[in-house]
């Protein structure tokens, strides 16, 4: 089975009905014309004709406005406002049957997910075929679009004046759009070789498929192409094709040898008899690289600038996770001399351990880095790793050296037994995790510990005053003892005491007033009264 790298397609009548895209909205906008103009329907065809070959294309959008009947019938006046009408009739009905073939989008994603580079060259002008490419969705698959330029808009217009939208809104976003040189239509096998040298391939690896054996199958043959004719496109035989022969910007040379023209007198590579996918069995795809020395300089200052990217989000990781640890460590050692100390703060009315609060603190804040590390850089560098990695997929063939971002992928992984292997990812997830269970497991400890040594504290305390009050109350007693001596028969005075003799032991003496004292039980409370004039002996009365 042939292997093809680059496959060169036509579109109208390859990828899309384009003769019924083109005679229901034309036809619509004739009969509306008709109708509203008076004007009989050959005289318009005539004039159409002749505006068409002047403009070289069959689609000229200004075809009203120069169409001489109508010029005479309402001189001085806008035609297309006269006539908006026939081109609202247009746009409806182009409307309806703008559709690519059943399995073509298909089998176009197929050969681009087989790598292959995917080339679209059509006779149609470059405005026409870039608003088809965009509304069938073509513009993400087709890797080049060759395309005739624009013709010239009449005198007195501008783009800007006939566009609604801005220029970029026309312009094809994915597909890279070059145009032919002007007046050079197929089939020119000069051109085709063109393209082919342009996209950096060889004819060989090369495959044209087109609708029309005169201008497709011809054309490929004379370029040494393989060709591949689609023959569920052609529409030479169709009553509606009349109708474009009749106005069409062709030669009648040109139409005439078309028409006569067989499968007998040029024999096709290849024919896909009911649709486009037919050609996915014919030939073995393999991925395009363009192997030209200028595009090769250009991949691998490509994959240089890719690896580039990857150093430079590396680099940032590893600074984010730098700080986070350095910031993390200072926050932990900070807490530890508060817990040291024994440093208590008052929060909410409530006291607690100043290093739990630091602790606690530092939670969040390493939660931040685990953001701003994840969602954000290493996100980054995975899509430069995929991108580095896809250049060199595409650059296999001839450059196997590069392979920088493949081998750190595979050598990235972290087996740690048979079941379980940590990617890059899941390794940073279990780094910042680790962090913030350390963190909030070391603020539980401070703050438990804290309270812990406070209570052990509170009862060493109240030991103590227990046995200072223990001491002083033994001090006292002895105190007491001293005191409880037997007195003296007779006081200071020389009066003799009121108790007998013996009774006073045990006994404390009570100070009173002026120098006075009485003996009493230390445990009974004392009423002491004042001296009565009429005897220098003191009364106490015992309550």
């Amino acid at each position: 089975m042939k292997t093809i790298k680059v496959v060169i397609t036509d579109l109208d009548n390859t990828l899309f009905d384009w003769v019924k895209i083109w005679h229901r909205p034309f036809e619509a906008m004739l009969n509306e014309l008709v109708s509203k103009s008076g004007v009989e329907k050959d005289t318009l065809l005539d004039e159409i004709k002749a505006v068409f070959t002047e403009h070289g294309t069959s689609e000229y959008a200004f075809v009203i406005q120069e169409l001489p009947s109508l010029i005479e019938k309402h001189p001085e006046e806008d035609l297309a406002k006269v006539y908006a009408s026939a081109v609202d009739a247009y746009r409806k009905a182009r409307h309806e049957v703008l559709e690519l073939y059943p399995d073509v989008e298909e089998t176009l994603q197929t050969l681009k997910d087989r790598g292959c580079l995917i080339v679209g060259y059509t006779e149609s002008q470059g405005f026409y075929s870039n608003y088809r490419m965009k509304t069938l969705g073509l513009d993400r698959i087709l890797d080049f679009l060759y395309s005739p330029p624009d013709h010239d808009l009449p005198d007195g217009l501008t783009r800007e004046k006939v566009r609604r939208y801005t220029s970029e809104h026309y312009r094809l976003r994915r597909t890279i759009h070059r145009c032919t040189p002007e007046g050079e239509l197929k089939p020119n096998p000069d051109i085709l070789r063109q393209i082919i040298e342009e996209v950096g391939a060889r004819p060989d690896e090369v495959i044209y498929v087109g609708d029309s054996l005169m201008k497709d199958v011809a054309m490929a043959q004379q370029a040494s192409v393989i060709s591949l004719w689609a023959k569920y496109g052609i529409a030479q035989d169709r009553p509606e094709y009349e109708l474009l022969r009749r106005i069409t910007h062709w030669s009648a040379e040109d139409v005439a040898k078309e028409k006569k023209l067989t499968p007998d007198q040029i024999t096709p590579s290849h024919v896909a008899e009911r649709s486009f996918g037919e050609l996915l069995a014919s030939f073995d795809f393999k991925p395009f690289m363009n192997q030209s020395p200028d595009h090769v300089n250009r991949v691998v200052e490509a994959w240089k600038t890719s690896v580039d990217v990857q150093k430079h989000f590396n680099d940032l990781e590893m600074k984010v996770r730098n700080f986070a640890l350095t910031l993390a460590t200072a926050l932990v050692a900070a807490s530890a001399f508060a817990l040291k100390e024994k440093v208590c703060v008052e929060l909410f009315g409530c006291t607690t351990s100043l290093a739990a609060v630091i602790l606690l603190a530092a939670a969040p804040v390493w939660l931040a880095f685990y953001f701003m590390d994840v969602g954000w850089y290493h996100r980054l560098l995975i899509g430069a790793v995929k991108h580095g990695m896809w250049i060199e997929r595409r650059a296999e063939s001839i450059l196997p050296e590069l392979s920088l971002a493949g081998a750190i992928s595979d050598a990235s992984p972290l087996k740690i037994c048979r079941c379980l292997t940590l990617r890059s990812s899941c390794k940073i997830h279990c780094f910042y995790l680790g962090g913030f269970l350390m963190l909030v497991l070391a603020a539980l400890v401070a703050l438990f510990g804290i309270r812990t040594d406070a209570s052990k504290g509170s009862d060493q305390d109240t030991k103590k005053q227990t046995e200072k009050v223990r001491t002083t109350t033994g001090k006292m007693d002895a105190q007491n003892e001293e005191d409880h001596q037997e007195e003296p028969t007779t006081n200071e005075s020389g009066e003799p005491n009121l108790e007998p003799p013996g009774k006073s032991v045990g006994r404390r003496k009570t100070p009173l007033p002026f120098g006075f004292t009485t003996g009493l039980k230390s445990r009974m409370p004392l009423v002491r009264l004042p001296l009565m004039k009429s005897t220098n002996r003191p009364f106490v009365g015992i309550v």
